[in-house]
């Protein structure tokens, strides 16, 4: 029920980011790092070595938090998820950028995958990462090998 980090997570994050994109990785939640290391280690031990893939693992849910405290709780994680299924323009209202306040982990939920790019590119990272970070929730996912890579490792890790 508590995620552990990796004893080696920061020998991970050394080798796979810029400074500024590792320490910005260091802030999220403890099961949000969790997380994106298991995503790391199972592109890892499927043989991935390119760095753009990899760097997209570790920051792809960086999105999940902002810069004013804001982030991703279960609530917000559970309602994305029925809403989606259930009422997918609701949704999209009631996670309209400039929602409430009380409303800003639904609105980081949805809209991570764009802001978590955004938030890659202005801390050092590539085109190519940050256009996987941007597509990796895709439905249906633009043909590309390492996206669908990132999308089923990130399926596998849970």
């Amino acid at each position: 029920m508590r995620p552990r980090l990796p004893a080696d997570r920061d020998a991970i994050l050394a080798a796979a980011l810029p400074a500024a994109a590792a320490e910005a990785f260091r802030r999220l939640p403890t099961h949000d790092q969790a997380h994106l290391c298991r995503v790391y280690r199972t592109l890892r031990r499927d043989g991935v070595d390119d760095p753009e893939l990899l760097a997209a693992a570790l920051l792809h849910d960086l999105g999940k938090i902002d810069e004013s405290g804001g982030h991703v709780r279960l609530p917000d994680r559970v309602a994305r998820v029925l809403l989606r299924r259930l009422a997918p323009r609701l949704l999209q209202r009631l996670a309209r950028p400039d929602a409430p306040s009380w409303r800003r982990g639904l609105t980081l939920a949805v809209h991570h995958p764009a802001l978590g790019a955004a938030r890659a590119a202005a801390l050092g990272c590539s085109a190519r990462t940050c256009w996987l970070i941007e597509h990796h929730e895709d439905d249906p996912p633009p043909d590309d090998r390492h996206l669908h890579r990132l999308m089923a490792a990130d399926r596998a890790a849970g």
